[in-house]
């Protein structure tokens, strides 16, 4: 009789699926990732395989261990998969294998140099401005309404483009809209920057030729080692910031509509200690931490005791109340 749980601990997933799939696209000292062979994807690479277990995080969403790798991948029975891994003779499928040259993931890399030289003006400019007397409100909003630190604003360089909630700008080209500004910094780099307007139906918008979709805000700042306290929104991520600083890594998706983490973030989520979720008290807001939940074992979703989101909670009942909460849950994930 095949020792089952034997037979588990002797083998590497990412082994298997590397001499079913061939060389992966992104690998790390934690996971690898390939295109899923099982929604015949062909831009992207969804499927991230582990030491021990593997899942696709595009269209199809299936998942296993190893067994359930050969059965799956080679179509067999529980007990034919087991057997054959218990003998070491495999079979091989080569035409399930995506022979494809693997192409770039755009929403992984930041715009180009010449966006990058613009933007950079755009965030010095609005940084300069919401300290000086054209800024005195935004700057207001940020400490009375956000309850945020001068520390904190200043090292997350907030700015303020002046004019009415409608209003846009133009620098160089590129489309600026009016209000508070939030740098997204992707490896030393700019992806975009998000505007917080002062009115309006759509409250957020970015800076045309940016783009944040797939990536973290604040993921620069992610120490491995730490526990990492994901929010939904960005001024939630600074509070939890401010609050837990050096105790906790603390990044934000932006928007329950950008759950998909692009793969270039995912080694930095694996080598946390562990992942507080903490979305939004709405529909949205669940269905975001369920999907974030998939990425890792190490994941635990919690929600604030009272209002929508953390920035809520911090200003219903104060700092020293969201301190505790905050190292509470923190302990009891570990």
């Amino acid at each position: 009789m095949i020792d089952i749980e034997a037979l588990k601990r002797k083998l590497d997933c990412r082994t298997l699926v590397e001499r079913d799939l061939g060389k992966p696209k992104y690998r790390t000292s934690d996971y690898s990732s390939f295109r899923c062979p099982f929604h015949c994807e062909h831009k992207g690479y969804s499927l991230v395989v582990y030491a021990t277990h593997w899942r696709c995080f595009g269209k199809c969403h299936v998942g296993g261990d190893s067994i359930g790798w050969v059965q799956r991948y080679h179509e067999l029975s529980f007990q034919q998969a087991c057997e054959h891994l218990a003998s070491g003779a495999l079979p091989y499928r080569a035409e399930r294998a995506v022979q494809s040259e693997p192409e770039p993931n755009p929403r992984a890399e930041p715009p180009d140099n010449q966006w990058q030289k613009t933007a950079q003006q755009i965030v010095q400019q609005a940084t300069e401005r919401l300290w000086s007397s054209e800024g005195r409100r935004a700057l207001a909003y940020l400490k009375t309404k956000r309850g945020l630190s001068e520390g904190i604003i200043a090292t997350a360089q907030l700015g303020y483009i002046p004019g009415q909630p409608n209003e846009w700008n133009k620098v160089e080209g590129l489309k600026v809209p009016c209000g508070i500004t939030i740098p997204w910094y992707a490896d030393g780099a700019l992806c975009g920057i998000k505007v917080r307007r002062a009115a309006g139906e759509q409250r957020y918008q970015q800076v045309s030729g940016g783009n944040v979709r797939g990536s973290l805000y604040l993921a620069d700042r992610i120490k491995p080692g730490l526990p990492l306290f994901l929010t939904e929104g960005e001024f939630d991520a600074l509070t939890a910031w401010q609050i837990g600083w050096g105790k906790v890594s603390v990044a934000s998706i932006g928007s329950a509509s950008n759950r998909q983490i692009n793969l270039r973030w995912y080694g930095k989520l694996i080598a946390s200690a562990r992942m507080l979720v903490c979305m939004d008290s709405d529909e949205a807001g669940e269905k975001a931490a369920a999907e974030i939940a998939t990425l890792s074992r190490a994941v635990t979703i919690i929600h604030v005791p009272v209002a929508k989101d953390l920035n809520e909670f911090y200003l219903t009942v104060g700092q020293q109340l969201v301190s505790e909460w905050l190292k509470r849950v923190t302990e009891l994930a570990l």
